[in-house]
């Protein structure tokens, strides 16, 4: 739950903490069950509150723990948020998707953890998921090929590009909020400079889906691929129904785009 920040040239202490508040106390007379909950979220807020003061450069990781943990009270003194713990790569696109509906995307960390079996699609599907929010880099990154290397620091690099553009940034959702199942998952994130998109296809979708983006309407936004930046991706704009048509050849597969 917190990362301690360690000395110049040191590596970070991670230590991890749960709290599961139930449903209340025990054998404590009160008028409802909930005022105990309640009486032990105030210690807990009051405990972080405390260790802030005395460490102001402690880095705070909140565990959304199937968002029981993705609440106003715990984000405001959070620096970032665990989003999931989902391994597959596919089931994590629509949680990533989903995430900036619960917390900001410079808080949002996606586990993005390439696997050495994967295929270099499969390595950007899972990368791509985390460009927009805080990128959580782990796994066996020495096992992939090169090919697969490549692609992870070139996703870093894009990262490093457009994080700043991220606390300013407000989601939009192209294909609506997404379903567990969904063939097709898209979020965009709109910055003053440029909208970014990302756009997943999962296994059994078509190869052509329509996203749509009202704020661009009657705009001539030029979409350029940013990650990855070898893609065969095909777009199509039409700015009176600010639609953009899009085709991924190959599923899975992912991309992110920028819109200017």
């Amino acid at each position: 739950m917190a990362g301690a920040r360690g000395g110049r040239g040191a590596q970070p202490d991670r230590h991890h903490h749960n709290i599961d508040a139930g449903t209340g106390t025990s054998g404590h007379p009160a008028e409802v069950p909930a005022a105990g909950a309640l009486g032990h979220h105030r210690a807990h807020l009051a405990c972080l509150d405390g260790v802030l003061d005395r460490h102001p450069h402690l880095v705070l990781e909140d565990c959304a723990s199937g968002g029981m943990r993705a609440d106003h009270a715990l984000l405001s003194r959070m620096q970032l948020l665990s989003t999931s713990d989902q391994q597959n790569l596919l089931l994590y696109a629509p949680i990533a998707a989903a995430a900036p509906t619960a917390v900001t995307p410079e808080q949002g960390a996606v586990w993005a953890c390439p696997q050495p079996d994967d295929t270099p699609d499969e390595v950007a599907f899972t990368l791509v998921s985390a460009l927009l929010g805080r990128i959580h880099l782990s796994g066996r990154l020495a096992g992939p090929g090169p090919e697969s290397r490549a692609l992870v620091h070139q996703a870093v690099a894009v990262y490093r590009d457009l994080r700043a553009d991220l606390p300013g940034a407000l989601p939009v959702w192209p294909l609506a909020l997404p379903a567990w199942d969904d063939p097709w998952v898209a979020l965009a994130l709109r910055t003053p400079a440029a909208t970014y998109l990302t756009a997943w296809r999962r296994p059994g979708a078509d190869p052509t889906t329509t996203l749509h983006l009202p704020h661009l309407r009657d705009t001539p936004a030029v979409a350029t691929p940013v990650f990855p930046a070898e893609t065969r991706v095909t777009t199509a704009w039409n700015p009176g129904t600010a639609e953009l048509t899009l085709t991924l050849p190959t599923a899975p597969s992912a991309v992110l785009l920028r819109l200017s």
